[in-house]
C-alpha cells in the first residue's frame, strides 16, 4: 500500500491503526528504514490559544502537547534538526535549526518547550502556515538540502479565530509558496479539537501543489499524542527521489544544442530514473535522447547532466518546461522539475549598409526600407551614432513594434537647412527594450549638397562682410565717420584750398580771394580765373596729384616764365603761403594745414 493508499484510509481509523497500518503497508521499509541522507528538519508549530488549556469550555490538553513534542526530540535522530513556532494572536520563533547531535542538544529543545505557555488570544492559523512554508523554503534552498526531507508539523484544536487581526493571513494564501517549492515539504496537521476541524485545513493538506504529501491527523482531546513521532517517521523514510535544478545552470541559451544541464538528484534506494521533457505550450524545445535513464545508487547523490535541443524557428523569451522524473515500476513517486529556458532574442538588420545619395540642405533624402529580423516581440528606440550633425530621422516611431520574424520600418532622414556640405557617414542602431537582447547597427551613408545660388548669396555675405569689417577699421583709424569718409572719397581729386590776389589790388572785396575747393575741379588754368594773367605772356596750371599716399597740388608753367617764391620754376609743388609770380601778377596759395616743410640750408623765405 503505497502513500496515496495511507491517505484515504486516514478517515476510518485512529491514530493508533494508522501507525500499524503504515508500518505494515510500506512494502520497502526494510531498506528505507534508515534515515535519508542528511535526516530531516522538522518544524513544529503550536498553537498557544488559551483554548489549548480549557480556556472557553475546551479541555486542557496543553501538556500533553508538549510532552507529544518533547517525545519528538527524544525520538529525533542525529543529523535531524528542529525549529519550533508558537502562534495564537502572532507568530514566534522559539527555536530556529537546532542540531540534534547529542543530548544536550536534545536538553535545550526540552527546555525551550517546557517555557511554552498557552495564553494567547485568537488563533492566526494562516500565518502560522504562512511563516513555516516560508521556513521551509529557506531549508530546501541550502546547499545541503538535496536527500533532506522537511517536515512541517502543526498541532492546533483546529479552529482559527482572527476577530480584530489587522489584514489576517488566510490559510489559502500559502498555495503559492507550496508552487514554488516543488513538492519539497510534508505537512501533517494534527487537529485536537473535541469539535470538528478547520475544513481549511483538509483543503490545504489535499491541494496539489502538496503532491501527496498533506495529512490531516484527527485525535479529539489528543489521546494518542503519545505516538504521534511513531506515526509520522515512517511516512518521511518510505522510498522516494529528491531533485533540485541549481539555478545558475540556466542561462539564456541561442538556437541550437545547448550545454549539459545539470540537475542534482538522490534516491534514498537504488533506482533507475527516466527522464521526460513536458513543453506544454509546444515551443519545439526537446530533450536529447542519449540522456533519458540514469541509475541511482542509494543515498548517493548525483548529478543528471541533459542538454536541450532549441530549434532555429522558437521564439526569444522565456519557455517554462518542465522535466519528469520517474522510476522503474513507479516504485517512487515521480518527480516534477521546473525548467525556465530563456531563448536569448536575436535580432538582424537587412541591409546593413544603407547609401542614401545626395541630398540639398533643407530637403528630405528618399525613403528606404529597413528590414529587421527578430524572434521575439518587443519594442525598441532608433537612435543616430557618428557623424549626424544636422540630420535627424522623419516620423520614426517611438517605440518601434517588432512582431516575431520581419519587420519593415521606412526610414527617410531631414537635413537641417543650417547643414554643411560634405559626405556624412554615421550608425543607426536599434535598441531593444528587452534586456535580453543586444542592440544591432546599420552604416549610413549620406552626401549634402549646397545650392549654387545658396553658395552665391552665401559669399556675396560674406563680401560684404568683410567690406564692413575693413570700414569700421578705416573709421577707427582715420577717427572719421562713414559719411566723412564718403565724403573724403568724393573730393579726393579736387582743389583745395584759396588764392589771395595781392596785385594787381582787385577792384572789389570779393575779387580778392578765389576759393579753389568751390570750383569742385582737379585742374584749372590761372588764366581762367584771373584775367590779369590773360593780358601777359605767361600761364599756369594748378593740378591735384597724389605722391606717397599723400594728396598735393602743383603748378605746372604752361607759357612764360613763372616764379614761386621767387624761384623760376616749371612743376613746383605748393604750400600754405607760397608766393606765385606770373607777370605782374602776384598771388599767394593759401592751403591751411599743409605748411611747407623746413628746410636747414635753404634761405628761402615765405612772404
Amino acid at each position: 500500500m503505497n502513500f496515496k493508499y495511507f491517505k484515504h484510509w486516514r478517515k476510518y481509523i485512529s491514530i493508533q491503526s494508522i501507525a500499524v497500518l503504515s508500518l505494515m503497508s510500506i512494502p520497502d521499509l526494510s531498506i528505507a528504514s534508515s534515515n535519508p541522507q542528511g535526516g530531516i528538519d522538522w518544524i513544529v508549530v503550536i498553537d498557544t490559544s488559551a483554548s489549548m488549556r480549557g480556556v472557553g469550555g475546551t479541555k486542557n490538553i496543553f501538556s500533553q502537547v508538549k510532552n507529544s513534542i518533547t517525545e519528538f526530540v527524544n525520538t529525533a535522530r542525529l543529523g535531524d534538526t528542529v525549529t519550533i513556532y508558537s502562534f495564537d494572536k502572532d507568530v514566534t520563533l522559539n527555536a530556529n535549526d537546532i542540531a540534534i547531535n547529542s543530548n544536550p542538544d536534545r536538553g535545550k529543545l526540552k527546555q525551550i518547550i517546557n517555557s511554552l505557555q498557552a495564553n494567547g488570544v485568537r488563533t492566526h492559523t494562516g500565518k502560522a502556515v504562512q511563516q513555516a512554508l516560508q521556513h521551509s523554503a529557506i531549508l530546501n534552498q541550502r546547499d545541503n538540502s538535496l536527500g533532506r526531507t522537511v517536515s512541517i508539523v502543526f498541532l492546533t484544536d483546529g479552529l482559527e479565530d482572527v476577530r480584530g487581526i489587522d489584514n489576517p493571513v488566510s490559510i489559502p494564501s500559502s498555495t503559492q509558496l507550496l508552487n514554488q517549492q516543488q513538492c519539497k515539504p510534508y505537512v501533517f496537521f494534527v487537529s485536537l479539537g473535541l469539535e470538528e476541524h478547520e475544513k481549511q485545513l483538509n483543503e490545504f493538506a489535499n491541494n496539489p501543489a502538496l503532491c501527496s504529501k498533506g495529512l490531516v491527523l484527527r485525535d479529539p482531546g489528543g489521546v494518542q499524542l503519545n505516538r504521534l513521532a511513531q506515526n509520522i517517521r515512517p511516512v518521511l523514510v518510505k522510498a522516494k527521489l529528491d531533485v533540485n535544478l541549481p539555478r545558475t545552470n540556466l542561462q539564456p541559451v541561442l538556437p541550437g544544442t545547448t550545454k549539459k544541464i545539470k540537475i542534482n538528484s538522490i534516491s534514498n534506494v537504488n533506482s533507475t530514473v527516466n527522464v521526460q521533457l513536458e513543453d506544454p505550450h509546444q515551443s519545439g524545445i526537446s530533450l536529447i535522447s542519449g540522456d533519458r535513464s540514469i541509475d541511482l545508487a542509494a543515498n548517493q547523490a548525483k548529478s543528471i547532466p541533459l542538454s536541450l535541443q532549441i530549434p532555429d524557428r522558437v521564439q526569444g523569451g522565456v519557455h517554462n518546461l518542465r522535466l519528469v522524473l520517474t522510476t522503474a515500476n513507479n516504485a517512487i513517486a515521480p518527480m516534477t522539475v521546473d525548467v525556465p529556458v530563456t531563448v536569448k532574442p536575436t535580432l538582424e538588420f537587412s541591409p546593413t549598409k544603407l547609401d542614401f545619395g545626395t541630398t540639398e540642405v533643407g530637403q528630405s533624402t528618399a525613403t528606404q526600407t529597413l528590414v529587421v529580423k527578430s524572434n521575439i516581440a518587443t519594442t525598441a528606440q532608433l537612435q543616430l551614432q557618428g557623424n549626424f550633425k544636422d540630420i535627424s530621422v522623419i516620423e520614426s516611431p517611438k517605440p518601434i513594434s517588432l512582431q516575431v520574424g520581419e519587420t519593415k520600418i521606412p526610414l527617410q532622414f531631414q537635413v537641417s537647412d543650417r547643414g554643411s556640405e560634405g559626405k556624412r557617414n554615421f550608425t543607426l542602431v536599434l535598441q531593444p527594450d528587452n534586456s535580453l537582447a543586444s542592440p544591432i547597427n546599420a552604416e549610413v551613408n549620406l552626401n549634402i549638397l549646397i545650392p549654387l545660388g545658396r553658395k552665391i548669396i552665401t559669399w556675396t555675405l560674406l563680401v560684404l562682410l568683410l567690406l564692413l569689417i575693413t570700414l569700421i577699421a578705416i573709421c577707427l583709424i582715420q577717427r572719421k565717420t562713414p559719411w566723412e569718409l564718403v565724403e573724403d572719397l568724393r573730393t579726393r581729386d579736387r582743389l583745395e584750398g584759396a588764392l589771395l590776389v595781392l596785385k594787381p589790388l582787385p577792384k572789389s572785396l570779393d575779387d580778392e580771394e578765389i576759393s579753389l575747393t568751390r570750383l569742385h575741379q582737379s585742374k584749372v588754368c590761372l588764366s581762367n580765373l584771373i584775367p590779369a594773367i590773360a593780358d601777359t605772356d605767361a600761364d599756369a596750371e594748378l593740378v591735384v596729384a597724389w605722391r606717397a599716399g599723400k594728396k598735393i597740388i602743383d603748378i605746372h608753367c604752361l607759357k612764360g616764365v613763372i616764379f614761386v617764391n621767387t624761384k623760376k620754376v616749371d612743376t613746383e609743388e605748393l604750400y600754405d603761403e607760397d608766393i606765385i609770380e606770373i607777370g605782374d601778377v602776384k598771388l599767394q596759395f593759401n592751403w591751411i594745414a599743409h605748411q611747407r616743410p623746413f628746410e636747414p640750408n635753404s634761405e628761402q623765405t615765405n612772404f
